[in-house]
């Protein structure tokens, strides 16, 4: 089994060093394994972290290094590494986790290489429609990581919780042999994963969610510690999200996860009780507002394309439009 983690960012070398540290207990695991999914004959297990130019050089000659903030520790993996993806490199899943509008320019990439499987994870709102003219839908799952952070020169500063669950799903919403492989693999390796019945509906809910947070941080001019004080701002948030559920509703989109049921018919002010004291903390801001700071052009990625679909809705959206203002480079 040989698994590529595509992208060497915060989730991507945290994911790579977790399946690394992991591997012989992998091995152990896929020994007991029968699926169509893997080469028969081998239970032997190699992971792979793809990065480029400095970052490349940096875990070539220093490993990966990261600080585990909730766990309070700090670790360093010498995870194989490559620098880039032929067409004759064979992996059984390669897991692209990189932001949504960095992912078209390496979709030939993946097209001409001979991999079977390709995980896409991170947010996207427009289920395969941007990937499936270049690479063959039977390819491709979709996903999303249950970690945040940054990083710091080539330092990574980590933030997740053990038992904070990895999304994956298939398109058709069944439950394949792949799917299962790659959940045990993950799990094997302490990621805790959630098999999503309805990916591409969980995908639309959760940028229903983050882009009004990230849009909210916007307003604030990046302090999250001031937003979590603006009542204007919390209550333009709380109004854009339940605006947001209401179009994916009103367009056949059940809401996914179940947890997003309780919130969307939570009152109002313990909404923004919530969302304060997430706000208000350290946690908020490196699980929300540096990812917010850094990766504006990911933000309006998902703005946009979630403006794209309330078009098809005749919901009124007026928070929404609001904080859309607000986006850097808008």
């Amino acid at each position: 089994m040989k698994i590529l983690i595509y992208g060497a960012g915060v989730i991507g070398s945290l994911y790579a060093t977790r399946l690394y540290e992991n591997r012989a207990n992998i091995e152990k695991i896929l020994s007991q394994l029968q699926t169509d999914q893997i080469d028969q004959g081998t239970s032997s297990f190699q992971i792979t972290l793809l990065a480029r130019g400095a970052r490349y050089s940096s875990i070539k000659k220093e490993g990966v290094v990261i600080e585990h903030y909730l766990q309070q520790r700090r670790t360093r993996e010498y995870v194989p590494v490559i620098e880039k993806l032929s067409p004759s490199d064979y992996f059984d899943f390669i897991i692209v986790i990189m932001r949504k509008n960095q992912i078209k320019e390496i979709l030939p990439k993946l097209n001409q290489n001979i991999s079977p499987n390709i995980v896409f994870m991170g947010n996207n709102g427009t289920c395969i429609e941007d990937f499936k003219d270049e690479i063959d839908p039977k390819r491709i799952l979709l996903g999303f990581p249950s970690a945040g952070g940054q990083r710091e020169d080539q330092l990574i500063k980590s933030i997740y919780r053990e038992d904070s669950p990895l999304t994956i799903g298939e398109i058709s919403g069944e439950t394949t042999r792949r799917i299962k492989t790659l959940k045990t693999i993950l799990e094997t390796a302490g990621i805790q994963v959630k098999i999503a019945e309805n990916i591409d509906a969980w995908l639309k809910y959760h940028i229903a969610l983050v882009s009004p947070l990230a849009n909210g941080i916007y307003l604030a001019k990046g302090d999250n510690f001031a937003l979590a004080k603006n009542k204007h701002a919390m209550k333009l948030m709380i109004t854009a999200i339940k605006e947001g559920f209401r179009v994916l509703q009103d367009l056949g989109h059940p809401i996914t996860p179940n947890y997003l049921k309780k919130l969307y018919h939570m009152p109002r002010f313990v909404l923004r009780m919530m969302l304060k004291k997430l706000m208000g903390s350290e946690n908020g801001k490196l699980a929300m507002r540096d990812h917010a700071m850094a990766a504006p052009d990911e933000m309006l990625q998902i703005a946009n394309e979630f403006k794209k679909i309330k078009q098809e809705s005749s919901i009124p959206t007026p928070s929404i439009d609001t904080l859309f203002e607000y986006l850097p480079n808008n």
